[in-house]
């Protein structure tokens, strides 16, 4: 069997090498079918695999599991018999006692006062009953807990781009250096769960990716006239990701990085924006609402605080989670403490656009965007260049490992001693 033999050597190297793809050319790609990452970052993206499985478990109501998967692990291993873990994720410190640049961590951080205080505090509390989370619906600390989650992956993936920008900015630009940290932050913000309808790019959000990406996606079906912040991010990861490969372009890469911070940005303020109207629900409090608005406006708040932290408390005690009623002009207010912050976050009320379901009544303030006369900003530049390194396996290995009864994650898990039985 020469053409598994191959296989399983080339399986070990690439599990000792860290993110080596086998064959070199054929890289797994994610959830969008586009972006060809030049590593093999399927366990990274598998941690939006444990978001998807903690919904199951707290949609059968069993915080018990749902917090073994937050706290231990489920899909993604980081080699060895480690799991990477959201909660160590959430509890991360992600510049790295201040190796890395990363504003959008730095500015949750200034503005929460703790690394546990952005997300770990309020997941534990909702998993535990808790806290401020003591006695709620259930409702309420799942979509606490699911939110949460969304922006612990989020920030993790500000995280890599900026451990790329450090390993570039150090000549680390080899395809496993810094090439391999912006792959991985792709791989965080995309996922590689296969959608159940579409292409993973086009149409309307699958609904299963559980992923950064597939929120963003979400919020562009909802507000349909703006900027399609999901399509937008493949070809700005690419970008970025030909600009830390070989030869290192440090504007290039930093346009890439802000373009990422304006996505998330976006995605965030029309969170706020929809969710403080149906937390109002009409006069019928949704308290669901508040929760879903408080935690996926805090996925970027931090980072829009370097701009305005003022402003950003404001819509914080907004969100409340203690309220018990939402005012009926909360979504207006936020709307106009917002929009005069678009030019210095390098956004326009066209990006933004409009929610789609208020669009056609009259006279309401989230039917109109706001006036972007002296705001020419745009997105920064992106390429659909993409890399020639996710070819196909040849179906020949395919068919040989099918038919052995191994596979690729089959022999990595294997010790080399039971291995060596087959050569």
């Amino acid at each position: 069997m020469p053409s598994l033999r191959i296989v399983l050597v080339a399986t070990c190297f690439a599990s000792a090498s860290g993110g080596a793809c086998t064959p070199v050319d054929s890289c797994p790609k994610l959830s969008d079918g586009l972006y060809c990452p030049v590593n093999d970052v399927t366990e990274h993206a598998d941690i939006n695999r444990d978001v998807k499985l903690i919904k199951d478990h707290l949609k059968a109501n069993d915080y018990t599991s749902a917090k073994a998967v937050y706290t231990g692990g489920s899909f993604s291993s980081k080699g060895g018999g480690i799991m990477r873990t959201l909660q160590a994720l959430a509890q991360k410190d992600m510049t790295v006692n201040g190796k890395y640049t990363n504003v959008f961590f730095s500015g949750a951080l200034d503005l929460y006062g703790s690394i546990d205080g952005i997300w770990h505090n309020y997941i534990i509390a909702c998993l535990d009953d808790t806290g401020f989370c003591a006695g709620k619906s259930h409702d309420f600390k799942s979509y606490i807990i699911n939110k949460c989650l969304i922006g612990v992956v989020t920030a993790y993936a500000t995280y890599e781009f900026g451990a790329a920008v450090w390993k570039a900015r150090e000549n680390m630009t080899a395809d496993d250096e810094a090439a391999y940290a912006w792959d991985e932050g792709a791989a965080f913000h995309i996922g590689n769960i296969e959608p159940v309808i579409g292409d993973g790019y086009t149409g309307k959000a699958p609904g299963n990716l559980y992923s950064p990406y597939e929120f963003n996606w979400k919020r562009d079906d909802d507000f349909d006239d703006g900027l399609s912040t999901h399509a937008a991010a493949p070809p700005t990861l690419n970008f970025g990701l030909l600009n830390v490969r070989g030869t290192y372009n440090a504007a290039n890469v930093a346009s890439a990085q802000l373009a990422m911070y304006k996505i998330y940005s976006i995605a965030a303020i029309r969170s706020a924006l929809k969710y403080a109207n149906k937390a109002y629900n009409n006069g019928t409090f949704q308290e669901k609402y508040l929760a879903e608005g408080w935690a996926y406006w805090r996925s970027a708040s931090g980072y829009i605080s370097t701009v305005n932290k003022t402003i950003v408390q404001q819509v914080d005690a907004l969100f409340d989670l203690s309220l018990t009623d939402m005012p009926a002009d909360t979504d207006c207010t936020i709307k106009s403490l917002l929009e005069p912050m678009y030019p210095d976050l390098g956004i326009t009320c066209a990006m933004v656009g409009t929610w789609k379901d208020v669009r056609e009544i009259s006279g309401h303030c989230l039917a109109t965007a706001c006036d972007d006369t002296g705001n020419s900003a745009t997105l920064g530049d992106s390429s659909t260049a993409w890399v020639d390194m996710c070819k196909a396996i040849p179906s020949t290995s395919e068919s040989e490992m099918e038919n052995s009864g191994f596979t690729a994650s089959v022999a990595a898990a294997m010790p080399l001693s039971i291995l060596a039985i087959f050569f």
